[in-house]
């Protein structure tokens, strides 16, 4: 899997792509927002730039218990 990876901009397809390079994301409430996992360290990113981490502290803290 890539290190780093560009938001997805929104687009209609038929099927969902099958090969283990693809990536998604989960959209939710209307904010786009990246996971950045660094060990014990998860940071929630927006498409703009900003980390919104401390906005969302059950989605950072989620992330921790998930093992890769």
């Amino acid at each position: 899997m890539p290190s780093t990876f560009e938001f997805c901009i929104p687009g209609t397809g038929t099927q969902v792509p099958n090969n283990p390079d693809w990536l998604h994301e989960i959209k939710y409430d209307g904010y786009r927002l990246r996971v950045e996992r660094n060990g014990d360290r998860v940071r929630l990113i927006t498409k703009g730039g900003y980390d919104w981490t401390k906005r969302y502290p059950w989605i950072s803290g989620h992330h921790l218990t998930l093992i890769f």
